[in-house]
């Protein structure tokens, strides 16, 4: 397999245990499990939990994101995960550990790093635009897209205190969802509700802060996928634009 497939949770732990995989890769994963098998507080996202522990979550390890091998690997990894995802489960998420900084970042640092990257996967996308999503991200129903899939994208970093469901302690991680894994959970249905309550009431126990106010479901109106990303810390700051300059992002 190559370095830029996405691997299964039985493949890295049985690499680890044989001592194939060590040093920051094993202990990045190692940091996730733990994360995820925690039970207090159980990690908010229950769907998170259940993926990681069925099996249905792909993992993939990536050079400094602020690198062309670090971009090449995402780039590359994504598009081979989201080939396979359909035939992994209904609910299945890609998460991407890259390699920890050699020296302690900002929150601004972190997520200049995690714009530069998407703008950069954007610069490699095998597939145009698609069609039905706008490329306006002043819109509602704009969201990021690769390879010709939508998808939600959730960064954590060591930089977070309160908003503990966004801390990680070795560096930049993204979970990337497709957008057919919400099928059948928006907000108008009994699932969709039931979930966002208990994810909500988890959210209570986890963080030691309120949810921030621009957490709302895709498409409503006021409310924009991409500020919901890269989270600030506090509920007191938010994004006012779109983080990345037009001319760097070319649809």
């Amino acid at each position: 397999m190559s370095v830029s497939h996405p691997r299964t949770r039985e493949a890295i732990e049985s690499a680890v245990e044989a001592g194939r995989l060590d040093g920051w890769e094993a202990r990045r994963y190692r940091a996730f499990d733990e994360t995820m098998t925690d039970e207090a507080p159980p990690f908010p996202c229950f769907f998170a939990v259940d993926a990681h522990e069925t099996g249905d979550l792909r993992y993939l390890f990536a050079p400094d994101p602020t690198t062309d091998a670090g971009e090449r690997t995402v780039a590359e990894g994504l598009a081979a995960y989201l080939e396979e995802a359909p035939d992994i489960a209904s609910i299945t998420s890609l998460v991407v550990f890259f390699e920890p900084p050699d020296r302690e970042l900002s929150a601004a640092a972190y997520r200049d790093r995690f714009w530069d990257l998407l703008a950069g996967l954007r610069e490699r996308d095998p597939e145009p635009w698609p069609d039905d999503v706008p490329s306006d991200p002043a819109d509602p129903e704009w969201e990021f897209c690769f390879a010709g899939e939508p998808m939600f994208v959730v960064a954590r970093a060591p930089c977070y205190e309160r908003r503990r469901s966004r801390y990680t302690p070795h560096g930049l991680e993204l979970t990337i969802q497709p957008r057919w894994v919400f099928d059948g959970l928006s907000p108008d249905t009994k699932a969709g509700e039931e979930a966002r309550d208990r994810i909500r009431d988890r959210l209570a126990d986890y963080d030691e802060i309120p949810p921030h106010p621009d957490i709302g479901d895709y498409g409503a109106s006021g409310v924009h996928e991409w500020e919901q990303y890269v989270l600030p810390d506090t509920n007191d700051d938010r994004i006012d634009e779109f983080p990345v300059a037009p001319d760097d992002w070319t649809v």
